[in-house]
């Protein structure tokens, strides 16, 4: 599902104009990602959690090269499904 798709499908559920439904969505994607920049993770009821952590430096190979190379670390994203979405899933049969 794409942004607009998104905005349509909520501007229906809700009953509201999509300029409306999308400035929602830009100021929810623009909270979010300004928590996770500060460090601070965070929770949406009912989906789950959201919150950073740091993938440690690793060695990989580069095929092109055929020479192993050092990956740093660096901060990532991690999202943990709330359980009624997990059960929600596993019912599905995904």
């Amino acid at each position: 599902m794409n942004k607009a798709r998104l905005v349509d499908e909520l501007s229906k559920q809700l009953d509201l104009p999509k300029s409306t439904v999308e400035t929602y969505l830009v100021e929810l994607v623009d909270f979010m990602s300004s928590e996770l920049k500060n460090g601070n993770g965070f929770n949406v009821p009912g989906l789950g959690q959201f919150e950073t952590r740091e993938r440690a430096s690793y060695i990989a190979y580069n095929p092109h090269y055929k020479k192993k190379m050092r990956v740093p670390a660096k901060q990532i994203v991690q999202f943990t499904p709330s359980k009624n979405v997990k059960d929600e899933l596993k019912e599905s049969g995904l």
